[in-house]
């Protein structure tokens, strides 16, 4: 018997795992995939989430350091540069291997290649059952994605309706260093396209020597993926004659969309299993770390107290809902207004994206200085212009 099962070995389960072991309990992090695995994500590591680590990130698992922006919306382009990095571009798989053996370091089981069937919950312990066997634990943590068996069995996924997630499409392009370069341009600069889709956008990350290509769509709009990626993809100057990979589609929650639950008798869930993906930016890493540890703090806490039932774990529900909760609802308020629910990217762009301050809070906010609570009274100036442009009221700046 284990003190903590945790399904799931992306950020959000191998920083629980590590945080867990240290401590004391006895973990057991259950991975699907033999490690390392692929895994379909930008693979955009921001500065902040440097900061949720208490160890270094190896040099070598940083694959191109970002400094710039470059914003597509409809023909404008918007630029800008930052003094610092903004995003740290890395191979997920890699990525995640190396936080699954940190979490290793500290004294957690990693089984990998164990995919769990089905989650079953008693009174006396919560069991994972996998075609290598059954595992019991007295506590379980769920990071196994929206549609992950944790989830399902959970009885969680039914919360999520079709406009609070977002289909995600996308595929590595290899097309050797010298491309890569060439694209990432002197400032080093990475791409988001805005109007390419309805209720999303679609973005280029630059690798060492690839390019990470996908598009997002609100998945109550979505209508066809492979046309949506397809056509997103001729829209990229620099993808004109080469070989396009057939992509991979997965779902992403749409943080703040919709208060689904994340605890119940003897399970918590962390990672994009409890929505923990912020709509705007779209950056999901940081917070499932974040979320994680909460999660693998309260179990310690169920633990010394034995006891596990869902009025005691509701303490992690309030506990992420203080930390990011509230930064997600802002968030996903922004996201709505600009391009998820109504498409006013272009008014939007053009009196907030060239505007020092907006460009001051993105960097803020990537590199964990500001949260989109604290952002919104430095915005005040440009939303007002934004509104007055809304009502088509002339605003001359």
């Amino acid at each position: 018997m284990y003190d903590l099962i945790i399904v799931g070995a992306g950020p959000a389960g191998a920083c629980a795992a590590r945080s867990a072991a240290k401590s004391g309990l006895k973990t057991l992090l259950l991975e699907k995939e033999k490690m390392p695995r692929n895994k379909l994500c930008g693979g955009g590591v921001t500065p902040k989430v440097l900061t949720r680590f208490d160890f270094k990130l190896p040099q070598e698992l940083i694959e191109c350091e970002v400094r710039s922006a470059r914003m597509h919306v409809g023909e404008d382009l918007h630029y800008f540069e930052a003094d610092e990095t903004l995003v740290y571009m890395t191979s997920r798989a890699r990525f995640d291997e190396f936080l699954a053996e940190k979490a290793v370091d500290a004294g957690a089981e990693l089984r990998d290649g164990s995919p769990v069937n089905r989650v079953e919950i008693s009174s006396s312990h919560v069991e994972a059952r996998t075609q290598a066997g059954n595992f019991r634990s007295k506590i379980l943590i769920g990071a196994d994605g929206m549609g992950g068996p944790t989830a399902r069995t959970g009885g969680f996924y039914e919360s999520w309706k079709p406009d609070q997630v977002a289909y995600a499409i996308e595929t590595e392009v290899h097309v050797g260093e010298k491309a890569v370069q060439d694209f990432l341009g002197s400032s080093a600069s990475f791409d988001l396209y805005f109007g390419v889709s309805p209720g999303g956008y679609g973005w280029v990350f630059p690798k060492d020597d690839h390019l990470t290509v996908g598009v997002g769509c609100r998945l109550d709009r979505l209508r066809d993926g492979m046309d949506l990626f397809s056509s997103f993809v001729k829209r990229v100057r620099e993808l004109n004659g080469v070989e396009i990979p057939k992509p991979q589609a997965h779902l992403i929650p749409l943080g703040g969309a919709a208060n689904v639950p994340s605890v119940r008798d003897r399970m918590l869930l962390a990672g994009d299993s409890a929505g923990f993906a912020e709509p705007m930016l779209g950056e999901g890493i940081y917070f499932s770390i974040w979320g994680g540890q909460l999660a693998a703090q309260v179990a310690a806490e169920a633990s010394r107290e034995d006891r596990y039932d869902e009025k005691t774990l509701a303490k992690y529900e309030r506990q992420w809902k203080k930390a990011f909760g509230v930064d997600f609802d802002v968030a996903y308020d922004l996201a709505c207004m600009s391009y998820l629910d109504q498409y006013d990217m272009d008014r939007f762009a053009r009196y907030l994206f060239d505007e020092k301050k907006v460009q001051e809070c993105i960097v803020g906010l990537m590199n964990g200085n500001l949260r989109y609570r604290d952002a919104k009274s430095r915005l005040v100036w440009p939303y007002f212009k934004y509104r007055l442009a809304r009502l088509g009221f002339p605003f001359y700046s």
